[in-house]
């Protein structure tokens, strides 16, 4: 009986990985990189690259509240929600609008989600992010790292009104060198072998002087 849990597991891991970006949209301009590695055989942490256009991409990170199957589950349903809304005359604010007021029914009244979405437009050379209640988003540029705090309820935890009140669209001039880090609280809050927290620090100093090092090498490190 635990064998045949473990297999139906693995099979669910599989699945779940098969649902994240199989390969890198190759947009001239961009070096991109990402990497999802669940803490256990399946969990609620998800990333996705949506290219809409030559010069336009959507980036989504996301992390549904608790850990396991039913947090796998949620984050498949909002990753579709969020795949048919993501279009290219729609901001990230308005995107996030449409997928709260849509899965606010169907959550359970215990699980939120945390996002941040980003579209890249290349052709105005613009970055605009919007945080639903996520971790921030860094931009590392000779060697400063700069965090946006930018406000937000989760996802699913309120109908409509206070949470579109609470979203607070950034908008940011793309500029040649620049590094911006979208992650989930998995980085910063792994663990070594002493309970120490990878932390913020950490992670910083990873991004700064990394201006002319590949996406690839840096999520290595």
């Amino acid at each position: 009986e635990k064998q045949k849990i473990e297999r139906d597991l693995d099979l669910a891991r599989k699945i779940q990985q098969g649902l994240l970006p199989q390969c890198i949209p190759d947009m001239n301009g961009l070096d991109i990189c990402g990497e999802m590695i669940p803490a256990m055989q399946v969990g609620g942490d998800y990333y996705d690259l949506i290219q809409i256009s030559d010069s336009k991409l959507f980036v989504v990170v996301g992390d549904v509240s608790g850990k396991g199957l039913s947090a796998s589950l949620y984050m498949t349903k909002l990753q579709t929600m969020i795949r048919l809304y993501c279009t290219g005359d729609r901001s990230p604010k308005e995107i996030l609008i449409d997928v709260n007021r849509r899965i606010y029914e169907e959550m359970d009244r215990s699980s939120f989600v945390t996002i941040t979405l980003a579209q890249f437009d290349l052709e105005k050379r613009i970055v605009k992010f919007c945080r639903a209640g996520h971790m921030p988003v860094l931009k590392a540029t000779n060697g400063t790292v700069q965090s946006y705090r930018t406000q937000g309820l989760g996802v699913g935890i309120e109908r409509g009104i206070v949470f579109e009140k609470s979203l607070v669209e950034e908008e940011v001039k793309l500029s040649p060198g620049q590094i911006y880090a979208f992650f989930t609280d998995g980085v910063t809050e792994a663990m070594n072998e002493r309970n120490e927290l990878f932390g913020d620090e950490n992670l910083n100093a990873i991004l700064k002087n990394k201006s002319k090092a590949r996406s690839a090498d840096i999520v290595n490190e």
